[in-house]
């Protein structure tokens, strides 16, 4: 009899019922706020584009696009991001991931000034690995590091942190990104399917 009560209180208690395991299947619309460390006078403002989608046997594609731009003294910056990852999903419990992604991407930084332009425009491999933690049903929480490998000398490393809250089948969520030269803060609304 003990041996049918004692694992049934067990499993009971551990809350399976309620672990959702974080989506890597979504589109994501968001307002982006970016500072750059070199130019301190300029506060980009602009929307980044998300698509992920899960391909099976724990893998996923990413393919993320950014655009901002702000005006300063007749002075402006456009500054365009794009980045397209692989990556793998390791389930570490129902409520836990950890993935491991590589990608490519580019960074394209447009100056103008009445009918004078300068721009500079590289390539770069990064990799990149996340937790996401499923802390209630509506709740989750991550964070990560990423390395970027750009054409010349001029790296990036960072590091981000976040959450996503479902209302009702819309999430929303916030993400904090510093990364050696610029720091990002997204704002996004995202449908997971």
């Amino acid at each position: 009899m003990y041996k049918l009560i004692l694992p049934t209180l067990c499993l009971s208690c551990c809350g399976f019922a309620h672990a959702v395991q974080p989506s890597y299947s979504f589109l994501q619309a968001s307002f982006v706020k970016t500072e750059l460390a070199d130019l301190e006078p300029f506060n980009l403002n602009g929307y980044e584009l998300r698509a992920s989608g899960e391909v099976g046997y724990g893998f996923f594609v990413e393919y993320k696009h950014t655009d901002s731009s702000d005006s300063h003294d007749g002075f402006k910056l456009d500054v365009l991001q794009r980045q397209f990852s692989v990556g793998y999903i390791h389930n570490i419990s129902p409520r836990l991931t950890l993935d491991y992604r590589v990608g490519l991407g580019n960074f394209d930084m447009t100056g103008t000034r009445d009918s004078d332009s300068a721009s500079a425009v590289t390539d770069f491999f990064s990799a990149a690995t996340n937790v996401r933690y499923q802390l209630t049903e509506n709740v989750e929480v991550f964070g990560g590091v990423e390395v970027q490998n750009w054409d010349g000398d001029a790296d990036q490393k960072a590091y981000r942190f976040g959450a996503l809250y479902d209302l009702l089948g819309v999430i929303g969520g916030i993400e904090y990104t510093k990364y050696s030269d610029q720091e990002i803060v997204n704002m996004s609304i995202r449908y997971a399917f």
